[in-house]
């Protein structure tokens, strides 16, 4: 009985000091990653030969969803890999992706839809649509289902989806003549009008790209370009929600800003990893960087 006892003992306070995601490290989990943006997976998903984008991984973490691109970004097909024996396998396409450009893929709250971008034809029409629009498809039947048109698309470009545990939808849109990030909350099994967040958040002269919510709807890193304070062709930054108001982003810093392009910004399931695409040498290469290495 008294080894049972310290036995007890010994795990109860291994736990108070190991979260639960420290003792069963994810998938995706980098040692490299601790202090450094390095790629992920390099020579299977993040490779020299194609231009890859976006990184959303199932909720476990041992399956990922990303974009393989030509190097124009005139054709994307969404891939996904899952963790085995210990390696991520070869990427195969997902059985609703490859006809037409898809990309930017997110997960519903509960993982049970994924949301992205084509430019598939619209309903009743035969042709590409001439901007990319979001678009859903639902798992069931241990497959995902033909995607459906979601109604807050506007005529011009409506980019990366990213939602909030609540179910709120964020996404960049060049509507509007500007680029802005909207917000549309959840209605019924859509969403309600989409209502732009203050451009302020940006700051001056900012024109942002792919930008992600994280899933407690209080952070949002953005893709930003043409900022007096930026490294190179496009930054990362990060704004918080303080008091309900959005700050004015920050630049994420040189650990993860180069005089290369990064973009397509995702945060791990666990909340650990920042994941972007950083494009080097005209190709686009996946990266991670632990969450504790920026000066956020």
């Amino acid at each position: 009985m008294k080894s049972i006892v310290i036995l007890i003992t010994c795990i109860a306070v291994t736990s108070s000091f190991f979260p639960q995601q420290d003792l069963y490290a994810a998938p995706y989990d980098s040692a490299l990653a601790k202090n450094k943006a390095v790629e992920f997976a390099p020579g299977i998903i993040s490779t020299k030969a194609h231009f890859e984008i976006n990184t959303v991984f199932n909720k476990a973490g041992d399956n990922v969803i990303f974009a393989r691109c030509k190097d124009d970004f005139s054709h994307c097909t969404m891939m996904q890999s899952s963790f085995v024996s210990g390696e991520w396998q070869q990427p195969t396409a997902l059985a609703i992706s490859g006809e037409y450009l898809d990309a930017d893929p997110y997960y519903s709250a509960d993982y049970s839809q994924l949301y992205f971008v084509s430019k598939r034809p619209l309903e009743g029409e035969q042709e590409e649509a001439k901007e990319v629009n979001i678009w859903r498809s639902t798992w069931k039947n241990d497959q995902w289902q033909q995607p459906e048109y979601l109604d807050i698309n506007s005529d011009a470009a409506d980019l990366y989806p990213s939602l909030t545990d609540k179910g709120e939808l964020y996404f960049p849109s060049f509507r509007d003549n500007g680029r802005h990030m909207f917000v549309a909350q959840p209605k019924g099994n859509g969403f309600a009008t989409p209502e732009p967040l203050s451009s302020h958040i940006y700051g001056v002269n900012g024109n942002i790209g792919d930008s992600a919510v994280s899933r407690d709807g209080n952070t949002i890193v953005f893709s930003i370009k043409d900022r007096e304070d930026s490294r190179g062709k496009g930054d990362l930054y990060i704004s918080n929600r303080v008091n309900g108001k959005w700050t004015i982003a920050n630049s994420l810093g040189d650990k993860v800003n180069t005089a290369d392009h990064e973009f397509t910004p995702i945060i791990s399931p666990d909340g650990n990893y920042l994941f972007f695409t950083r494009i080097e040498n005209g190709k686009g290469n996946l990266y991670q960087i632990h969450l504790s290495a920026l000066d956020i």
